[in-house]
């Protein structure tokens, strides 16, 4: 990730993506919640969680969800080890990493000020 200050959300030396605008990245951010609320462990669990609380009205597929893992794991936010899974295949566990910790809360910069942007523009839609 790039080094310096973010026009999205401000941050000054420190990691930055700056497509974190970008509203077909939002698996991203809702992934690293669920790390780090420790909801959520493993792929295919992420996938169900991120499934039932999207962000966008996109349908999300599971290729998404791992190409956002490796990336994730690539850039250090997130690592991940191999774990015997009950009564079946082992399974790659994902925990968030100091990191990605700080990258989930650039997130929230991002989508708050996109949030409040968003309710400005329908509020004026709707007075025209």
């Amino acid at each position: 990730m790039p080094r310096g200050k973010c026009h999205r959300h401000g941050r000054e030396f420190g990691p930055c993506s700056c497509s974190l605008g970008k509203l077909s990245r939002l698996v991203e951010p809702q992934m690293l919640h669920l790390l780090a609320a420790r909801e959520a462990q493993y792929g295919y669990e992420l996938l169900a969680h991120v499934q039932q609380a999207k962000l966008t009205d996109s349908e999300i597929d599971v290729g998404a969800v791992y190409r956002t893992l490796r990336t994730l794991e690539q850039t250090g936010c997130v690592v991940s080890h191999w774990e015997p899974g009950p009564g079946g295949p082992n399974r790659r566990m994902y925990d968030i990493t100091p990191l990605g910790r700080q990258h989930l809360k650039d997130w929230a910069t991002v989508l708050a000020r996109r949030g409040t942007a968003m309710v400005e523009f329908a509020e004026d839609c709707s007075k025209l």
